[in-house]
């Protein structure tokens, strides 16, 4: 039986592009390295890294990605390996006009089977 162990702490983090070309290069570069990326993180303590295409955006090109960390301590150490992975990639990103928006929670409740 698995342990499903429910994140204290959580990160919405809002990527809104100029173009859907930049959009879709930001997508596919994701598509490419998201699983290493993800075991990255995973190994300070990320539960769940989910990344969404926002289609209800009217003219826009977005995306969403929800981070799901096991507590404070792993969302720092996240943070920190996200900005190297970042400082890694920065002629990438410097290629892209992209505007980021995050939003952080304390989970309260959480209902799931």
């Amino acid at each position: 039986m698995v342990e499903i162990i429910s994140a204290k702490l959580i990160s919405y983090v809002k990527v809104d592009f100029s173009t859907e070309a930049e959009m879709d290069l930001y997508i596919n570069m994701f598509e490419k390295e998201g699983a290493n990326f993800y075991k990255q993180l995973k190994l300070v303590g990320l539960l769940r890294w989910r990344f969404n295409r926002v289609w209800n955006k009217n003219g826009g090109f977005e995306v969403a990605q929800i981070f799901e960390y096991k507590d404070e301590k792993a969302y720092i150490k996240g943070q920190e390996l996200i900005a190297k992975l970042m400082s890694g990639n920065k002629s990438f990103f410097q290629k892209i006009n992209l505007k980021r928006t995050a939003s952080r929670s304390i989970n309260l409740l959480d209902f799931y089977d």
